[in-house]
C-alpha cells in the first residue's frame, strides 16, 4: 500500500500544484483522514467488497461533495474503487512532503521530559533555521521516559540529547 499511497500523493501534489490549489487539496485530505480516524465503521464500510461500488462511491460523494476539493473527493474514489483505501494516509504523508519541500518547511519533532514554554520552543526553532536554512515546523511531544533533556528528530536524523539516550550510551560504552 506504501507505493500505491505515494504514487497517489505524487500525482495529485502535482496537480493540485499546476492548479495552485495545494492548501484547499491539503485541507480537504485533512478533514477526510479526521473522519475516518473518528469513524473506522465508516473505512470498513467502505472497505467492504460486500457493499457494491456505485454505492460504496455514492456515499463518499454524499459525505464529501462541496465539502472537500474536488480533486481530493476523486481520489478517495479512485482508492475506493480499487480497494485501496488504506493507502490514504500515505497519500497524504507523501502530498504533505512534497509541499513542505515546495515552501521549504521542515517538520521537527522534538520529543522532551516535560512541556518546553513558548521561549524554549522559539529559541529551538530559531537555532534549527539559522543551521538549516528552512522554516521548521515543530512537533512537541512529552515523553517522561527520557528523563531530561531533548530528542529532536528531522530528515531522517536525530539529535539525541536526552539523559536516557546519555545513559544508554554510557552504558554501551562500558559494555564494549
Amino acid at each position: 500500500m506504501k507505493t500505491v499511497g505515494k504514487e497517489y500523493g505524487n500525482a495529485l501534489f502535482s496537480l493540485a500544484a499546476e492548479e495552485r490549489c495545494e492548501d484547499a487539496v491539503l485541507d480537504g485530505l485533512r478533514l477526510i483522514q479526521e473522519l475516518f480516524d473518528q469513524n473506522p465503521d465508516y473505512v470498513r464500510l467502505l472497505s467492504n467488497p460486500a457493499v457494491a461500488a456505485d454505492e460504496r462511491l455514492a456515499l463518499l460523494d454524499s459525505a464529501f461533495r462541496g465539502h472537500v476539493h474536488p480533486y481530493v473527493l476523486n481520489t478517495a474514489k479512485l482508492l475506493c474503487e480499487k480497494s485501496a483505501l488504506a493507502a490514504l494516509p500515505q497519500c497524504i504523508r507523501e502530498y504533505t512532503a512534497l509541499l513542505y519541500e515546495q515552501r521549504g518547511i521542515l517538520p521537527v519533532t522534538v520529543v522532551s521530559a516535560v512541556e518546553m514554554d513558548g521561549t524554549q520552543k522559539d529559541a529551538l526553532r530559531s537555532r534549527l533555521e539559522s543551521t538549516t536554512g528552512k522554516t521548521v515546523l515543530l512537533d512537541c511531544r512529552v515523553d517522561p521516559s527520557i528523563i531530561g533533556g531533548v530528542r529532536v528528530s528531522y530528515a531522517g536524523k536525530e539529535m539525541d540529547g536526552s539523559v536516557a539516550g546519555r545513559l544508554a550510551a554510557l552504558r554501551q560504552a562500558l559494555m564494549a
